[in-house]
């Protein structure tokens, strides 16, 4: 018989960022591994780049890869309920081992199935996760502080100064000529990649919406 489909709150916090980067989803308990890891890819921000694992009760997980890291078991048919996780319990995901991005995913209450809503959801988070390649934990850091750098301020100060002289009536083209202003255009790009606020739920509902009917499609055709 099989078991009654609950769903599952899931709180996953990235270690070692700061703000914390974190984001409560709800999923089903027959959900499997490979889909758990497309759901916290979305929910993240990540871009699916690199090699990942999931280490429940002291056992790896994750999709296999020729020439890579190879698994014994098939995440399409490794579901969560299969580990009889208990409210409170905790279980490890690493995503990109050369980064070494280590998430915490803490079940933190067993709810009943809705049969109205859809899952997997996000409800609730905060903070945009760090930039692929940026040289983990310790470049993200250097990101956050470039971004309130002086270095950072006198850019925006040129940048501020270009604009309002073309409020002023000055000719566009200086923001779009002028090598300084271009320059200081393309670091004040690359520092915003580190801005924190750039989480934004529905787009990753959104996203997670298009994540499970692949996942069903793939289901129906097996």
């Amino acid at each position: 018989m099989a078991a009654e489909v609950v769903i599952y709150q899931l709180n996953i916090v990235l270690r070692e960022v700061e703000p914390t980067v974190w984001r409560r989803v709800l999923v089903r308990s027959d959900t499997s591994i490979a889909l758990l890891h497309q759901v916290v890819q979305v929910a993240l921000g990540w871009e699916d780049v690199h090699l990942h694992k999931f280490r429940i009760h002291g056992r790896d997980y994750g999709t296999s890869y020729e020439g890579g890291i190879m698994f014994s078991t098939n995440p399409q048919q490794v579901r969560l309920d299969g580990f009889k996780l208990r409210a409170g319990e905790r279980f490890r995901y690493e995503y990109d081992f050369g980064d070494f991005w280590e998430h915490d995913l803490r079940l933190e209450r067993v709810l009943p199935l809705d049969p109205k809503k859809k899952y997997p959801v996000c409800v609730a988070g905060q903070h945009s996760c760090p930039p692929e390649d940026c040289g983990g934990p310790e470049g993200h850091r250097q990101g956050v502080e470039e971004l309130l750098s002086w270095e950072a301020m006198d850019d925006l100060r040129l940048l501020s100064e270009a604009v309002l002289r073309v409020v002023d009536g000055q000719d566009a083209s200086v923001l779009r000529e002028d090598e300084d202003v271009l320059d200081a255009f393309e670091r004040c790009r690359n520092r915003q990649r580190f801005a924190p606020n750039q989480f934004n739920r529905a787009a990753v509902n959104r996203q997670l919406r298009e994540v499970e009917h692949a996942d069903q499609s793939a289901s129906d055709v097996g």
